[in-house]
């Protein structure tokens, strides 16, 4: 008797750690630990690899336990479209939970558009920032050939050179734009400035307002965390 007394304890016992031990392991897995997530954006913003970013940051904003994004950047841009993609991803991502951008060796031009949708913007002293602004070739002049025709005068090239003049400076005014709807408030710099393309320190673009804080990407990862309520 005492026997099938102190087997049934210990089939109890085991039965009690099991459910225990099942559901600790289900709050994990329907609770899980909360995290900042990093997604590192390096080198130019071009075809494929633009196409990873964009994958990488819809993955951060579906993920629950993901709380935070900090985007790890180090980019001189790119494509004009792929970067205006980024940056209304990070727009879109931002809805949905905070997103600190960290400049490491470099952001600008399209790699600055995407890191000017983040709530908050963190730098080294040296880093470059900025380079605000579109680089293109004119197209070549049509050509008159008395082989070959086209539908219509500027079939060959897309456009004149006028016109592709102007279709640039229409680019410029939206990245402008854009730089000014998300930190209007907080640039000590006139558009004018802004729109001449130049790249700047990390100490100058914070006293521009291009940037919020020096710090390293540690610092950015506390700073999201704090955004999200994970820590004080």
């Amino acid at each position: 008797m005492n026997r099938r007394l102190a087997l049934r304890g210990l089939l109890l016992a085991a039965a009690l750690l099991f459910f225990l031990a099942a559901g600790v392991l289900l709050s994990f897995l329907l609770f899980p630990a909360p995290q900042v997530a990093v997604v590192r954006v390096e080198g130019d913003i071009w075809g494929p690899y633009a196409t990873l970013v964009r994958d990488a940051l819809e993955g951060a904003g579906q993920a629950r336990a993901v709380r935070a994004v900090v985007l790890d950047i180090s980019s001189p841009g790119g494509e004009v479209t792929a970067s205006e993609d980024l940056y209304y991803q990070v727009l879109t991502l931002r809805q949905a939970k905070p997103v600190v951008a960290s400049i490491g060796e470099m952001a600008a031009s399209g790699a600055y558009y995407m890191a000017a949708g983040a709530d908050a913007i963190y730098a080294k002293p040296g880093s470059a920032v900025g380079n605000i602004g579109i680089i293109s070739v004119l197209p070549d002049p049509d050509v008159v050939d008395e082989k070959l025709i086209t539908s219509g005068p500027f079939k060959l090239s897309g456009g004149s050179q006028v016109a592709a003049i102007r279709q640039i400076e229409m680019l410029k005014q939206t990245f402008l734009a854009a730089i000014l709807a998300q930190r209007g408030d907080r640039l000590q710099v006139t558009p004018d400035v802004l729109s001449q393309g130049n790249v700047y320190l990390g100490l100058r673009a914070q006293q521009m307002g291009l940037v919020d804080e020096m710090g390293s990407r540690s610092d950015a990862v506390r700073a999201a965390a704090r955004l999200a309520g994970l820590r004080r």
